[in-house]
């Protein structure tokens, strides 16, 4: 994070390693020398100045077992700086977590575990920097879905460098059933969700969990960066508000007991803090500081605040013009009381924000869940269409009715993202503009695209930009236009909507990020395949974005 070299040095060492295909395949983790013991490789990440969570599981023991750690300025261990015992049991599946604290600031360390003369792989971290920080580098990513495929983006980020930290911004893993969303790739390349039936208790997320940390890619990227993450919906189940979720029945229990259950299994299976002594796992919220350069504050949008999505299909049977979808929109999905984020999620921001103004730090990053930028559905009464209605069926046909429905009433896509919430939009901008913050920078994920946006308020103030990520494997639904049909509704979606710059449904990946004083530089990184170990990577897109009249821009 403080390297001694320019910006443009690390733009150009990057960019030339990315903007021409690189076949790659998924490299081998670190190995350790009881592989069995230690299956789910081992994490870092919850960084402070002084302080980071190192992670592991054991394996292959019921009882009660006694973990070794120790943690060193070397890879080699000479300069050992904090070691000590853990004790782990079924009570918490095993896993271990140690929050080693007392360290020096910006300062890389490395990391092993050990049982009964098994040792783990090696991990690297760091802690946060102070003082002058001349650049960032943050690796993007969301939604990774282990039926749908390798997680070969992680695995392109454990073999990158100049990667600081890897930004989670939710969907880790999914809850669904072996016949599910990706169910049928999964069972064409043999990835098939375990267990296989939806997960509902303790025992299934912690299932699910360990799967999902069997990935190659997901092994070699926690062993080599330190993470930061944030939950979406998937960690619990689809669709979550306060009160349930759209991917949650009643035959399925009790709601408060299965999300007691998944936000469990989260603790125990990731690098992060437990809560506090009484402290609620579900406020689970974060600023990390980098020196002078950036504030990176976390959003809980799901479990704390989060009013119930609007449905379509429960309004839109007797809406039959656009002036009358004006009217559904301003009153009913623009309805004063719904709420994205809590009060208390609400004071937290503002007063971060505040204190990062008071800092002077360079940028005000948000890690945030769901699109943020207005995207409302454009006409789709091309030709290309006209075929497309003609040739397609099944899943294909029903979201193209719906799209072509939505578009002729102006309407947006997707009543689960901030589009659904526009006065907790405006809310949200409020408490910025309060904190004398107009130049945010907001990251976010879950859509399975990627987005170059411009942020404005309801005035039309200039509030930021936008960035957001891909899906890890997770592809959007939209392909079912095929993918002449996707990549002609991203056109038209931009050309529709003032703050959408640049979209991109069709491809996987992860968006390389570059910061520094004078701006910031984004790769927005795709893999050729994840239905196999073998890849290519490559840079589609590329935005910079400089800072103007307070406030943030596009170039």
């Amino acid at each position: 994070m403080n390297r001694k070299i320019t910006r443009r040095q690390a733009i150009l060492a990057v960019s030339s390693a990315l903007l021409l295909p690189v076949t790659c395949s998924q490299s081998t983790p670190l190995q350790n020398r009881s592989g069995a013991i230690f299956a789910h490789g081992v994490a870092s990440g919850d960084p402070d100045q002084s302080s980071v969570v190192i992670w592991t599981r054991v394996s292959e023991i019921e009882a009660v077992v006694e973990v070794d750690w120790v943690l060193a300025t070397d890879a080699d261990f000479i300069n050992v700086v904090a070691r000590g015992r853990y004790a782990t049991d079924q009570g918490r599946d095993h896993t271990v977590k140690i929050v080693v604290d007392n360290l020096d600031p910006g300062q890389e360390y490395f990391y092993q575990f050990a049982v009964n003369g098994s040792t783990s792989a090696v991990g690297r971290t760091h802690t946060l920097p102070v003082g002058h920080i001349e650049q960032l580098v943050l690796a993007v990513v969301t939604c990774s879905n282990y039926p749908f495929g390798y997680f070969n983006a992680y695995d392109a980020i454990a073999n990158d460098p100049s990667i600081d930290l890897v930004v989670h911004l939710g969907d880790y893993i999914y809850e669904y059933d072996a016949d599910g969303f990706g169910g049928e790739a999964g069972k064409r390349i043999g990835r098939i969700h375990d267990p296989r039936h939806e997960t509902v208790s303790l025992d299934d997320y912690r299932k699910r969990h360990a799967q999902y940390k069997s990935d190659q890619g997901s092994l070699a990227m926690h062993a080599a960066h330190p993470l930061i993450v944030i939950w979406d919906d998937h960690e619990t189940a689809n669709n979550p508000w306060m009160g349930g979720a759209k991917n949650h029945q009643r035959e399925e229990g009790s709601w408060a007991i299965r999300r007691a259950a998944s936000l469990q299994a989260y603790y125990e299976w990731l690098p992060i803090r437990d809560p506090g002594s009484g402290g609620a796992p579900e406020k689970y919220w974060r600023h990390y500081k980098f020196g002078d350069l950036a504030s990176l504050i976390t959003l809980e949008s799901r479990h704390t605040g989060r009013s119930q999505q609007i449905e379509y299909g429960e309004h839109l049977e007797g809406i039959d013009s656009p002036e009358q979808a004006r009217k559904f929109l301003n009153s009913v999905i623009g309805a004063p009381n719904r709420s994205m984020l809590s009060q208390e999620m609400e004071r937290f921001l503002g007063s971060e924000l505040e204190e990062s103004v008071r800092s002077d730090r360079r940028w005000r990053i948000i890690g945030n869940q769901s699109v943020m930028a207005k995207s409302i559905v454009p006409a789709l009464n091309e030709a290309m269409f006209a075929k497309l209605r003609n040739e397609l069926d099944g899943e294909g046909a029903e979201i193209l009715r719906n799209l072509t429905r939505l578009g002729e009433l102006g309407l947006p896509e997707d009543m689960d993202t901030w589009d659904g919430y526009p006065a907790a939009r405006e809310r949200f901008y409020q408490i910025a503009k309060d904190a004398g913050v107009r130049d945010l920078l907001v990251l976010s994920g879950d859509s399975h695209s990627y987005w170059a946006n411009s942020l404005y308020d309801g005035q039309d103030r200039a509030m930021g930009i936008e960035l957001g990520t891909t899906g890890i494997s997770s592809p959007r639904s939209l392909l079912a236009l095929g993918a002449e049909g996707m990549k002609r509704f991203d056109q038209l979606n931009a050309a529709n909507n003032r703050e959408i710059e640049w979209t991109d449904g069709r491809h996987l990946g992860f968006i390389h990020l570059t910061i520094d004083h004078h701006g910031a530089h984004a790769n927005f990184v795709a893999v050729s395949d994840v239905e196999s170990r073998r890849y290519t990577t490559q840079t589609i897109h590329s935005v910079d974005i400089t800072q103007a009249n307070g406030t943030l821009r596009i170039d």
